[in-house]
């Protein structure tokens, strides 16, 4: 097998492990630790907030390690960390503890993915890495479709919440230890004279650069209208799947379901936006991500105006299905649309700074446990969204391609084909090439 393969399993494989163990699957074993521990429902989402907050803030966080040990050591320090927050979540008897907790998951999380994945797979899979990518969003989404399941079995049969939290740090240092084994890192070449050499010897060399793609460094990049918008389109998204992950167990049990059928829900969710991403990476070589993305948070907000006047738990499952569709495309394709606009070279600044951003999502976890307790219900926090998703909506799709500021060429056309995409660690636009 070539090594590529390797790698792409390799970071499948994390991507799959830390998406299933903690945002997806939180919600399930939260519900039972609060009831055990007498937790309230706004303590139970601000240890939500709290993962997705250190998962923002350590956003750029892989791009510094990546540049000082490489990718390889970063996914192991990300499987350590990882570990380590799931062995206090296991031995957790307060709050505080529970909250340094999800907090280590957070960062472990970042280091593990999407942005080593990301850079990895665009500048292994150069002329392919819009539906490599695509593949690697579908393995990672697949995580979620497994994890609750898992976590409702493990605490079923065992009666101990804590045996789930140990059983998962240990399978994430295994992990980290597999990826120290099997990654191997491509790094920069020096002297962007060599930009030309690399493209007449090929991909054996280097990683080919198309003469059509765009030249942005990751400071260019984000200060751009663009960025901006496909951002908070971002941010958008990503406070609602947060929101959604927090609660949806526990509000599907207030409309009359059971844990079970919640833990289910949220596996056809996952399921669901599994298939979209994967489908979405092949879709978006032919059709712009820009339409995509439109396409998902629509989707996205008739899912949550179904959801807010849902009165029995099977229209709850309908708005699994839905919004899981809405969120498979639209979270794939902004990445997509983020590497299209600005390039391979400005990738992993421009990703890093984007997932920095989202960290803005913490608040949906913990403004619904609030609504929650206040008013009895989480129906008001779905309407909510419905009037944020269509705000996304319309200014994503009066977006125009960027162009770079005094520069004499014109405008990008945004066409369907082309966007092959890599990364830099830097912000310079540094070519690359494989290195033993």
């Amino acid at each position: 097998m070539q090594r590529k393969w390797l790698i792409m399993a390799a970071a499948s494989l994390a991507f799959f492990f830390v998406t299933g163990t903690t945002f997806t699957s939180l919600g399930v074993v939260l519900y039972t630790m609060v009831a055990e521990l007498h937790w309230s429902q706004s303590a139970a989402g601000f240890s939500f907030s709290l993962l997705g907050l250190s998962c923002g803030l350590s956003s750029h966080l892989p791009a510094v390690t990546m540049k000082w040990v490489g990718s390889r050591w970063t996914l192991f320090a990300g499987g350590m960390v990882l570990a380590l927050g799931f062995a206090l979540a296991a031995v957790s008897h307060t709050l505080g503890v529970f909250f340094v907790a999800t907090t280590l998951m957070g960062i472990g999380f970042t280091l593990m993915a999407p942005v080593p994945g990301i850079y990895l797979i665009a500048t292994w899979f150069p002329k392919t890495s819009s539906r490599m990518i695509g593949f690697y969003f579908m393995a990672g989404a697949c995580g979620g479709v497994f994890g609750p399941p898992l976590v409702e079995m493990i605490v079923d049969l065992s009666g101990s919440w804590r045996l789930h939290w140990a059983i998962m740090a240990g399978a994430a240092a295994v992990i980290g230890i597999l990826s120290a084994l099997v990654v191997k890192d491509l790094v920069p070449i020096k002297h962007a004279d060599e930009v030309e050499r690399i493209n007449k010897l090929g991909p054996a060399s280097g990683t080919p650069v198309d003469a059509d793609e765009p030249l942005w460094t990751s400071r260019q990049a984000v200060i751009t209208r663009q960025f901006l918008l496909i951002a908070l389109a971002m941010v958008i998204v990503q406070t609602a799947v947060t929101t959604i992950h927090s609660m949806f167990v526990t509000h599907i049990v207030h409309l009359g379901g059971s844990r079970a059928f919640g833990a289910f829900a949220m596996s056809a969710l996952a399921l669901t936006g599994t298939l979209t991403k994967g489908i979405a990476g092949a879709v978006a070589e032919r059709v712009h991500p820009k339409t995509l993305l439109v396409g998902g948070m629509v989707l996205q907000c008739l899912a949550f105006l179904l959801l807010g006047l849902a009165h029995m738990p099977v229209m709850a499952y309908a708005f699994a299905v839905i919004f899981g569709a809405g969120w498979g495309a639209s979270w794939l394709s902004a990445h997509v649309l983020l590497l299209r606009y600005f390039g391979r070279n400005a990738a992993a600044g421009v990703v890093a700074t984007a997932t920095m951003v989202t960290t803005a999502a913490v608040l949906g976890p913990v403004t619904a446990g609030m609504i929650a307790d206040s008013t009895g219900s989480f129906t008001p926090i779905f309407f909510v969204y419905v009037v944020l998703l269509a705000i996304a909506v319309a200014s994503t799709s009066l977006m125009r391609a960027p162009r770079k500021h005094g520069s004499q060429e014109e405008p990008r056309r945004e066409t369907a084909s082309g966007g092959r995409t890599s990364s830099d660690l830097g912000s310079v636009g540094e070519p690359l090439r494989a290195s033993e």
